[in-house]
């Protein structure tokens, strides 16, 4: 009686440890193709999530691993939505959804920005943009999609064009 209680307290403790061991690397992302697969099963709000164009436009890294990457939907005949995804590295290249931003706040055509850390996260898709001017920083935008994380909540900051006109 005693061995018959022992091996299904065994057996129950290996079913239970191969479950641990498939959801943990069911739960995995791994790399682009992973996070993209992510982002249209996180995203609520968009009709076409399951055939619209996505690519990921860049990431912003903070302590402890963690990663905002902002995924682009469509594409130059689409209108363009922004969703930040955030996520922790657990190896390289392999990661652990956190979670999904509500698409960042709007700072002007395709310049959206999202609270990421104790910084903000932007992304600068519009070609008419530059540079990022924060207090006394000027950041060039050399490529659009352009990713770029602040480590400080900005008081001021603005969007310039090649004339070092602000665009709204």
């Amino acid at each position: 009686m005693k061995k018959r209680i022992m091996i299904c307290v065994s057996v129950l403790l290996a079913v239970i440890s191969l479950v641990g061991v498939f959801a943990a690397q069911s739960s995995k992302i791994v790399g682009e193709d992973g996070l993209i697969a992510k982002a249209r099963k996180e995203i609520a709000n968009l009709a076409e999530v399951e055939t619209i164009e996505m690519t990921i436009a860049g990431k912003s890294t903070i302590e402890n691993n963690r990663h905002l990457f902002w995924i682009i939907t469509g594409n130059e005949y689409q209108m363009h939505r922004y969703y930040p995804l955030e996520v922790i590295e657990v190896e390289n290249g392999e990661y652990r959804f956190v979670h999904l931003h509500n698409g960042g706040t709007q700072r002007g055509q395709d310049i959206f920005f999202e609270c990421f850390g104790s910084g903000y996260s932007f992304v600068i898709n519009n070609p008419k943009c530059k540079s990022i001017v924060i207090g006394e920083t000027i950041v060039p935008v050399t490529e659009t999609p352009f990713v770029y994380y602040y480590p400080f909540a900005p008081n001021e900051y603005h969007f310039l064009d090649e004339d070092g006109n602000e665009l709204n």
